[in-house]
């Protein structure tokens, strides 16, 4: 979880500190000092929302912003910190979301992958209409999310909102890295 890295001369945080913001709004978020390793994500997933605005509604922005909210959520998950996660989560929702919209708007194929995180995320909080709505969604498409989503329409349906993960899923085989070549 140490991918986010942060610059100790100007406190910008991001995964590739090697590509500097742009825009004015991230330039202003880079120069809050960064206080916990909570905050390196959060920081990041701040200045890749600015940047999405900032050239023109980039959806891969929109959509790293959401991957990093979410990782704020598991450091707060880790910390017992369910309050800060729960809002974290609700931040990567909302980030994910407009890129969805945005995706769709300009006719690009929104992956599966982040529509299953998004049924995760709002599962998570504890909107089931929403994670059922969007795993009934992913159910359409024949791949392994759609696994991923029976897995997570029954987890809505008992009501569960604790960390579950793929060794649940029937017949779901695991492929380590290292045999990946």
């Amino acid at each position: 979880r140490n991918f986010v890295h942060e610059c100790s001369q100007c406190h910008y945080c991001a995964v590739d500190l090697q590509k500097t913001p742009q825009s004015d709004e991230a330039k202003k978020i880079i120069a809050k000092p960064v206080t916990a390793e909570t905050d390196r994500f959060v920081r990041a997933a701040e200045i890749e929302a600015a940047e999405a605005v900032a050239t023109r509604n980039n959806v891969g922005k929109y959509n790293n912003a959401g991957f990093l909210f979410l990782c704020a959520a598991w450091q707060c998950d880790d910390k017992g910190n369910s309050v800060s996660a729960t809002d974290y989560r609700r931040q990567a929702a909302a980030m994910l979301e407009r890129g969805k919209a945005l995706a769709e708007e300009q006719k690009i194929t929104f992956g599966m992958d982040y529509m299953v995180m998004l049924c995760d995320i709002y599962r998570r909080i504890g909107d089931f209409a929403k994670a059922e709505e969007i795993a009934h969604a992913v159910l359409n498409h024949k791949t392994t999310e759609q696994k991923m989503a029976e897995l997570q329409l029954k987890l809505c349906r008992e009501k569960k909102t604790d960390c579950h993960t793929l060794s649940e899923i029937p017949d779901y085989k695991f492929i380590p890295i290292t045999e990946i070549r």
